[in-house]
């Protein structure tokens, strides 16, 4: 019966689980399988189908990824009717290219199909290294030397070392479903071309490994919801003044003692060090998910109030992240990145709302009061940097939920996380911590 005149392609991969493999028996290896029968001599627009394969596999060839080896092996290029005749022409080896392109070139159709024998032939081969292994088989006829592709597949699906079978059909009637059947038992694909420039794309398709898939998302390490009521050993509060906080209702509600902030003074009331949460080597992330009553708008300027996260050691050494008003005639409200070091002080500030140019300030200080927000201190290699995100709502029409300041750089730090709410003035600010948090990496 004579053969169709199509061309195929099959990739086949594995990634292999388990141990660490030395450096030189890691590499992924791939074995190009080149058919070479008589039918290859038939042409696809003019152009004989060895050619049109030659040209697409160098194609391939040039975006070839660096870490993976490749060899190639032919079969039907000697003799005629001979299905025996197969042939490992470059064994795998880091990516020869102008050697590869000569090997194919002395491919000379001559005889038989054996797509199955020849797979197989690969998989003993690369199975001789304990490393991830692919083959490619480009074949432009249906097996025509008695192999079950079917049944191969399922054989290579449950061998020890796995092998992926990608199959690419070049104006192929795939008559019986063989070629498929090979890549599908193998959790390969069946992809069909039409002409040289869909065999490229295939070719590129099939040969590029798969992305790394994205990592799962981390919890938490450290996670503080307050629901019970006392504080307990976890937390240290500095010059505690049990009249400013209580644990209630699933929160720590805390409000102004003495007026001040975090920093301003050595006997600054209940400032609550989370001292059993150690932050990580690397990036990190300290989030506190708060409601606030910072008071209401007023003609000559409101509030002073303030709402802080931190890393803190003591008064002369801490990096926080704080909102606040400025309390001046504008009302403003800030997001501010402070650091101090020994004493010495370095902040990015950022004005996120204020009773002019179009913010609704009265809004804003219900939606800090009903809706909340989470505020965090966040570190990126030495730079860190204040972050306030809104729980569904903006400070303006249109506006981000999500607002950063500028980054500082630190080149060390020191200190527990900690929060701290009150008010820079004589009037009282509450806040309610419903969580806190310590993440792995800048988020």
């Amino acid at each position: 019966m004579k053969k169709s005149d199509f061309l195929a392609l099959t990739l086949s991969a594995a990634l292999l689980p388990g141990t660490a493999l030395p450096q030189d028996d890691a590499a992924a290896r791939t074995m190009l399988i080149l058919d070479g029968s008589g039918s290859m001599w038939g042409q696809i627009d003019g152009t004989p189908k060895i050619e049109i394969a030659r040209g697409a596999v160098d194609r391939m060839l040039a975006g070839w990824p660096p870490d993976h080896q490749i060899g190639l092996m032919s079969y039907g290029h000697r003799r005629e009717g001979d299905c025996s005749d197969i042939q490992t022409l470059r064994a795998p080896a880091p990516l020869d290219r102008a050697g590869l392109q000569q090997a194919m070139a002395g491919i000379s159709p001559k005889g038989k199909t054996p797509i199955g024998a020849s797979v197989e032939a690969a998989s003993k081969e690369l199975a001789s290294v304990d490393a991830p292994g692919s083959i490619i088989v480009v074949t432009d006829g249906l097996e025509t030397c008695g192999a079950d592709l079917c049944a191969l597949g399922e054989r290579l699906a449950q061998r020890g070392t796995p092998l992926t079978a990608h199959v690419i059909g070049f104006d192929v009637e795939d008559t019986g479903g063989q070629l498929a059947c090979l890549s599908e038992a193998t959790g390969g694909q069946y992809m069909s071309a039409a002409n040289a420039e869909s065999l490229i794309d295939a070719l590129q398709t099939v040969s590029q490994p798969e992305p790394e898939p994205e990592p799962e998302p981390q919890g938490p390490l450290h996670e503080d919801t307050f629901d019970r009521t006392e504080l307990g050993r976890a937390w240290k509060v500095e010059n505690a003044d049990p009249s400013g906080f209580i644990l209630e209702d699933g929160a720590l509600m805390a409000m102004t003692v003495k007026p001040g902030y975090m920093g301003k003074s050595g006997d600054q009331p209940n400032i609550f060090r989370w001292r059993a949460a150690e932050l990580p080597q690397g990036d990190w992330e300290i989030a506190a998910d708060f409601t606030a009553r910072m008071g209401e708008v007023q003609t000559l300027g409101g509030r002073r109030a303030i709402v802080q996260v931190a890393r803190y050691a003591d008064p002369d050494n801490f990096i926080a992240a704080e909102i606040y008003r400025q309390g001046n005639s504008n009302d403003d409200m800030w997001l501010k990145l402070l650091a101090v070091s020994g004493g010495t002080t370095s902040q990015a500030t950022l004005e996120i709302a204020g009773d002019v140019r179009g913010y609704d300030l009265g809004q804003i200080l219900r939606d800090f009061e009903e809706k909340g927000a989470t505020l965090s201190l966040v570190k990126s290699g030495r730079d860190y940097t204040a972050r306030l995100t809104l729980n569904g709502w903006t400070m303006q029409d249109g506006g981000p939920e999500v607002l950063e300041t500028d980054a500082v750089t630190v080149l060390r730090s020191k200190g527990a996380p900690a929060l701290f709410a009150g008010t820079m003035g004589s009037e009282q600010t509450l806040a309610w911590f419903d969580r806190v948090q310590v993440k792995a990496g800048a988020q």
